[in-house]
């Protein structure tokens, strides 16, 4: 059995390629999401093959993982979103074997993990080649390499679900990116590579200019991005979006004659473009997201769908970024005048009426944290029901089965990620929060949404209080959401049966302990067993320094101990405790 490694950033991702692989034969024999945990997983365990992601956790690089690790015999297949460049530097054979670009479907990374294999055996790479993937070359490749145009049903129903998934992942990467920047080059990168054009943009609207400057894209010289702009008027097919509201797409440039082309066009190339405004909520839209083609080319109603789900995206990401600008400006102010306070307070000289007149201002800021405290909690919750709200909707047109499955399990996820972010932001922005109330809102919730499918599954909670940080809450809110999703997905086939959550502080400074039990019919009990999350859960156990332990004999049960943070004696004073 060849061993794989797996380097990855994206947790849900990983966990979903390792079940995948483990399926098709494979043993996978570690999972790294940066470059040092790889290279200490490869170390140890000698893998045959090794699929990395480019851009890795604490901004590393797979191609540094390739270099350090390198050895004959050993197959490196990127899987990336950014197949094509890292930087400004291509990959080539000196980097590893092949790479396949995301989204890619279950077969194709099989698929490609078996041509890595014989080119590290024969040096030969034999087709047919899954979509995405090319081998990777002593030197970059010069030129646009023409891609086919889909035939058939079958084919437009592939693109169709390669567009859903494409969606469904840049919407997962924008609500965890707080980079305006990267949200935009990111949305152009994979516009265009949804819709196998070498060139997307995203033109930024300046009211003082009365232009629309390129602020990011894909594909474009030196000299574009930052840089080149065009007229926010009807005379460009941009313009023309921006103050019309409505898409514009222009199959042939040549044949219009209506358009004053900006210079770079003819640079480029340009002769097929599709615009789609980028809306705001107040005002005037952003700006445009657009795609263009050196070749003409005739663009349906899906094509349109595709770029309008983006440039929605990306307009709540811009509403959200200027919304944090502001609540980081404000937390700045704050930090500012504590630090003034404290000084003050020292300086024994200060007039009381000077002091009081400090407090005031201290508590006036107090409350303007807890009002954009309360707007940030509005809209993270608005963000993650939207990306919901468009996988279900894409759910409902999706063709064959796999893709349904897989649709469906990114919407579950991402409505986890909702109940989790809920409870965290309602629980407050303080450096610490005491898990126990977390804990029983999150089973509360869980128990209210599955009651009118599952009523006949109760769902009990039982907790001490257990002071955690931040990143530890997170973690630990997506674990129990795992379990508690998991047994009601496929714990009681009969639909009848309890769950019971426990969460018991440590004595004497030792771990804290939560005991999740269910009296279902455990795992490996069906042939059919799918039941998912083992290995998320023990990584995500891992992150905050804690341990997993699963018992399936008359029923599941896990035990989960993790650090936590000593109550102060104030708090126990209080009863917090108790």
């Amino acid at each position: 059995m060849l061993k794989v490694m797996i380097a990855e950033d994206d947790l849900f991702m990983a966990d979903m390629l390792e079940e995948v692989l483990v399926e098709h034969g494979y043993e996978v024999c570690g999972i790294a999401r940066t470059v040092e945990e790889a290279i200490a997983i490869g170390e140890r365990f000698k893998p045959d093959l090794m699929i990395l992601d480019v851009r890795l956790a604490e901004g590393g690089l797979g191609t540094d993982i390739a270099a350090r690790l390198s050895r004959p015999g050993l197959g490196i297949l990127y899987a990336t979103g950014n197949a094509e460049n890292i930087g400004q530097v291509a990959l080539t054979k000196a980097n590893g074997d092949a790479c396949l670009g995301k989204p890619y479907r279950p077969a194709d990374i099989i698929r490609a993990l078996a041509i890595v294999q014989e080119i590290v055996g024969t040096g030969q790479a034999s087709e047919p080649f899954p979509k995405g993937f090319r081998v990777l070359k002593p030197s970059p490749a010069s030129g646009v390499v023409k891609k086919p145009k889909d035939q058939g049903s079958g084919k437009e129903i592939e693109r169709l679900l390669r567009q859903q998934a494409a969606l469904a992942g840049f919407g997962s990467f924008a609500l965890g990116e707080n980079d305006l920047d990267k949200i935009l080059t990111e949305a152009a990168r994979v516009c265009a590579e949804g819709l196998d054009v070498p060139f997307s943009k995203v033109c930024r609207y300046r009211p003082e200019e009365k232009d629309l400057l390129v602020v990011a894209g894909v594909g474009w010289h030196p000299g574009v991005i930052g840089i080149a702009s065009s007229r926010a008027d009807a005379s460009t097919p941009q313009g023309r979006a921006f103050v019309t509201g409505e898409p514009v797409i222009c199959p042939d440039l040549n044949k219009d004659a209506s358009f004053v082309l900006p210079s770079f066009y003819a640079e480029h190339g340009i002769v097929a473009t599709v615009d789609v405004v980028i809306k705001k909520k107040d005002g005037l839209p952003y700006g445009v997201l657009q795609i263009d083609n050196p070749v003409a080319h005739d663009y349906d109603q899906h094509d349109i769908n595709f770029l309008t789900g983006f440039a929605n995206i990306v307009a709540e990401a811009v509403n959200t970024s200027k919304r944090n600008t502001l609540l980081q400006a404000t937390a700045d102010r704050m930090k500012d005048m504590v630090a003034d306070r404290d000084r003050l307070l020292a300086a024994k000289s200060l007039a009381l009426g000077e002091k009081n007149l400090l407090l005031d201002e201290k508590n006036r800021l107090l409350d303007e944290k807890n009002v954009f405290a309360e707007e940030l909690q509005h809209r993270v919750r608005n963000n993650l029901q939207l990306v919901y709200g468009m996988l279900s909707k894409h759910l409902q047109t999706a063709a064959d089965g796999a893709g349904k499955e897989g649709i469906s399990a990114i919407a579950r996820r991402v409505m986890t990620l909702a109940q989790v972010y809920d409870h965290l932001l309602s629980s407050g922005l303080s450096r610490t929060i005491d898990f126990r109330g977390y804990l029983s809102s999150l089973c509360s919730s869980f128990e209210a949404l599955e009651e009118q499918k599952h009523r006949n599954i109760k769902l009990t909670c039982h907790s001490e209080s257990v002071l955690l940080d931040l990143d530890s809450v997170t973690s630990l809110g997506l674990v129990i959401a795992e379990l508690i999703s998991n047994s009601y997905l496929h714990a009681f086939p009969d639909g009848t049966g309890k769950i019971d959550v426990s969460l018991l502080a440590g004595k004497l400074g030792g771990p804290a302990t939560i005991t999740f039990a269910d009296d279902g019919v455990g795992f490996g009990k069906k042939a059919d067993d799918k039941r998912r999350g083992l290995g998320l859960v023990r990584r995500l156990m891992q992150q905050v320094n804690g341990s997993a332990d699963l018992v399936s004999d008359h029923g599941t049960v896990w035990t989960l101990k993790f650090p936590s943070l000593p109550i102060p004696p104030v708090a126990l004073a209080a009863g917090i405790a108790a």
